[in-house]
């Protein structure tokens, strides 16, 4: 049974979302919010939710997301995290 590696998720996490936005002059950190740093609209969080379920066909990060979006907790870290601890212990799709 392979584990997830909370470096390698934040990894392609972080690569995602720097692939959604391409028009993005800064570099994508771990302690983004997915609206309030990086101003992803309901679009770009569709894409983001369904690159996270292609990388990790069994994640769900729907809930996650309405818990910690009002206030700015909508973090990559947070997302990272909340991911490693809910996935099935495996490797991710690839």
């Amino acid at each position: 049974m392979n584990l997830l590696s909370e470096m390698d998720v934040a990894e392609s996490i972080s690569a995602l979302c720097r692939s959604l936005n391409e028009n993005c002059r800064n570099v994508v950190s771990m302690d983004m919010s997915l609206t309030h740093s990086l101003g992803f609209d309901s679009l770009k969080l569709m894409q983001f939710f369904a690159g996270v379920e292609e990388l990790y066909p069994d994640a769900a990060l729907e809930d996650w997301f309405i818990e910690h979006s009002a206030d700015g907790r909508d973090t990559l870290r947070s997302a990272v995290s909340y991911l490693v601890r809910f996935l099935p212990a495996r490797a991710a799709k690839g």
